[in-house]
């Protein structure tokens, strides 16, 4: 199992950011239930990487409870380039420009992983950033730039997601960046590797020969995944339903019964999964969830879902602590219900052979 927190099943996973890769928030966030941290490959340099692993390590030790680590390597998805003082604020109305290959820092002009085929560009093309928290409408384009302006504003960053739907191509396989990334996590002794925008069972196999001591998860994020779905749940040590992109590359009312058929295809095979994205999104502000979140936790939980991950809430959100508190809360209610209906618990009995894995990477 992910979780070894006394009294409850389901994990919980944190995004380490600014606001929370200090030790005094990791001690914190870990006395608070966490189970496993995540490290995204795209963001951070390695020195404040290799800091986590430390300060991890050491507190996982002084609480007496294994707490994992994930690396999250970029892969396929595609991301904006690097911003003037690393953030900006854009606002509806203000013009934004969009290159397909690397300029010069500025604050409302950067560029694209990869970048779009203008034959695809439709007419009203739309580009999402941060899982369509940010939206630019296309202008004007070429080959070599996209001229926007901004319909829906906000705080953006250095290397958050971006997706123009219809418009972009990225190659197949790991990129140079991704083989890299994997042997420095490597060394630093992750347990987990997560590849982002997995399609088919051979990304698993690409994965695994270079990191052959880790349980690898394929995070769902297109309709290719879905797809392939039996194939991969059969491949893969774990699944990630990663619903911000997966709702940017699907209709968005497809998202909760994807959740559900990835969720159920896993424990059918005895594999681990994880849901993400936006479970406690009003508390990148909020002290406070809202309801629906509250019931999305809850749902997760009994739709049989191993583990729960956040990603902005605790990167850059005010209350990283808070969130995992919250997290807690709604998992252990969620599960009391669970057995209150089945009058057992859901997933005892002896370890798969995922969790066998984990046990002996986290002795490692």
């Amino acid at each position: 199992m992910l979780s070894r927190f006394p009294g409850r099943r389901t994990a919980i996973v944190v995004t380490l950011g600014p606001v929370s890769e200090s030790r005094s928030c990791i001690d914190s966030m870990v006395r608070a239930g966490v189970d496993v941290v995540r490290l995204s490959m795209s963001n951070g340099t390695r020195a404040q990487h290799e800091a986590a692993v430390r300060n991890v390590r050491e507190i996982a030790a002084e609480v007496g409870r294994p707490v994992r680590l994930l690396a999250d390597l970029q892969a396929r998805k595609n991301r904006l380039g690097a911003l003037a003082g690393g953030q900006a604020e854009w606002m509806p109305g203000e013009a934004v420009v969009l290159s397909a290959a690397p300029t010069e820092l500025a604050s409302h002009g950067t560029w694209m992983t990869f970048p779009w085929v203008p034959d695809r560009l439709r007419p009203d093309a739309k580009v999402l950033i941060d899982d369509g928290s940010v939206v630019l409408s296309v202008t004007d384009a070429s080959a070599s730039e996209l001229r926007c302006v901004v319909v829906q504003g906000g705080m953006v960053t250095s290397g958050r997601g971006v997706s123009i739907p219809g418009a972009t191509s990225v190659p197949p396989g790991l990129i140079d960046r991704d083989a890299d990334d994997l042997e420095f996590a490597r060394a630093l002794g992750v347990e987990l590797i997560a590849l982002s925008f997995a399609s088919s069972a051979a990304d698993y196999e690409e994965v695994h020969a270079l990191a052959p001591d880790q349980m690898i998860i394929g995070k769902i994020e297109s309709s290719d995944a879905m797809s392939s779905l039996p194939e991969m749940a059969i491949a893969f040590d774990g699944l990630m339903v990663a619903r911000g992109d997966l709702a940017v590359e699907i209709p968005f009312e497809e998202v909760p019964m994807a959740q559900k058929r990835i969720v159920a295809e896993c424990e059918s095979r005895n594999k681990f999964s994880i849901v993400a994205t936006q479970l406690l999104h009003s508390m990148r502000h909020s002290a406070l969830p809202t309801r629906a979140e509250v019931s999305d936790i809850a749902n997760a939980v009994l739709d049989g879902a191993n583990a729960l991950m956040v990603t902005g809430e605790t990167g850059y959100g005010r209350h990283p602590v808070r969130v995992v508190e919250v997290l807690r809360k709604v998992i252990v209610r969620a599960e009391q219900y669970q057995d209150e209906v089945s009058g057992t618990l859901s997933r005892s009995g002896s370890y798969s052979r995922q969790e066998r894995g984990m046990n002996g990477a986290a002795n490692v």
